[in-house]
């Protein structure tokens, strides 16, 4: 189940799991939400092939795969089996999709309590299996006591190609950051350091992000991380020094495998700190990138465990019997 012309980490995962499933021989098809646009497959992902339906066949020997923005939905289907994928965790309780009454909820402003009716509501007991991008997923899911498989993702093939070709005697003193993601914090740091170069990454092709990426030395992000997000992971393979702060995903070392003293808490008081450790980034680069060569590693490798936990999980395990797919009407 995917959103329709939509490009963005969530979606291209979505895909990336069905071509990796469609080449282990799995009968498998994209079921975008809403159905009704006329040409749902955003052009990003044409690439990954991915047959799609306009109508699930709900029957118990076959299974939907639904992500978190969509388990509001998933009391329409009554008899396929439902797996839960936590591609974030924040994101389910901010979502537009969400009935009214848990947005009237949600704006009491009483996070355990929105948390816990919507758990309890709409996620324990309506799907047959879980599964979790992030460590921060697999985390927040036990505390609720649901048991969850990790199945994170890995980074587009171009990127991956095109950051092995970077001079790092072109690099410039710029610093990279996503206003989409806690731009509330950001614009003190830019404040208390009104001097650099600051460049914010929207709006942007993959082609442009990338040569951003390829020219800077600095990537820092102060948002609430709501799963193991892509922008630290492309900024640290194109050899940009990473700044995070501690919350959501960023607080696990198993999302975010770097240095501690790269992780720096959103606190007012923290500001100074931050503007020392962004200008020792960007006047001592070559010491500071070597911090990060084991975290470039971790990401080249991403691909083959991605396609290890595939099989641990749809193979070995079993979930299906000999078919995985969301519908077999209305093929396009």
């Amino acid at each position: 189940m995917c959103p329709p012309c939509v490009a963005s980490g969530g979606p291209e995962l979505l895909h990336q799991l069905a071509y990796k499933l469609g080449k282990r021989g799995f009968d498998v098809a994209m079921y975008y939400y809403p159905a009704n646009v006329e040409s749902p497959v955003c052009e990003h992902y044409a690439k990954y092939n991915c047959r799609y339906v306009t109508e699930v066949e709900d029957r118990k020997e076959n299974l939907i795969i639904i992500p978190e923005l969509y388990f509001y939905f998933a009391g329409q289907f009554k008899n396929i089996r439902k797996c839960a994928w936590w591609l974030s965790v924040d994101n389910l309780f901010k979502a537009n999709e969400a009935p009214k009454h848990y947005r009237m909820i949600r704006k009491l402003k009483i996070k355990w309590l929105h948390r816990a009716v919507t758990i309890n509501g709409k996620v324990r007991g309506k799907f047959n299996y879980h599964l979790a991008q992030s460590a921060y997923a697999i985390d927040f899911l036990k505390q609720w006591n649901i048991d969850a498989e990790y199945l994170s993702d890995y980074l587009n093939a171009d990127f991956l190609e095109a950051s092995r070709d970077v001079d790092l005697t072109a690099k410039k003193q710029q610093i990279l950051y996503n206003p989409l993601k806690g731009w509330r914090f950001t614009r003190k740091i830019i404040a208390a350091l009104p001097d650099a170069t600051w460049i914010p990454l929207q709006k942007l092709t993959p082609a442009q992000v990338g040569a951003l990426l390829k020219e800077s030395m600095l990537y820092i992000d102060f948002g609430h991380h709501p799963g193991k997000d892509r922008f630290p992971r492309e900024a640290a393979i194109y050899k940009c020094c990473v700044i995070t702060g501690k919350r959501g995903s960023a607080a696990f070392d198993g999302d975010v495998p770097i240095p501690a003293q790269y992780k720096i808490g959103d606190k007012k008081r923290n500001i100074p700190a931050i503007v020392k450790l962004i200008n020792s980034c960007l006047t001592d680069y070559e010491k500071h990138i070597g911090h990060f060569e084991a975290y470039r590693e971790w990401i080249y490798k991403e691909e083959a465990a991605f396609e290890n936990d595939i099989a641990r999980i749809f193979v070995e395990a079993q979930w299906t019997v000999n078919e995985l797919y969301s519908s077999i009407k209305d093929v396009r």
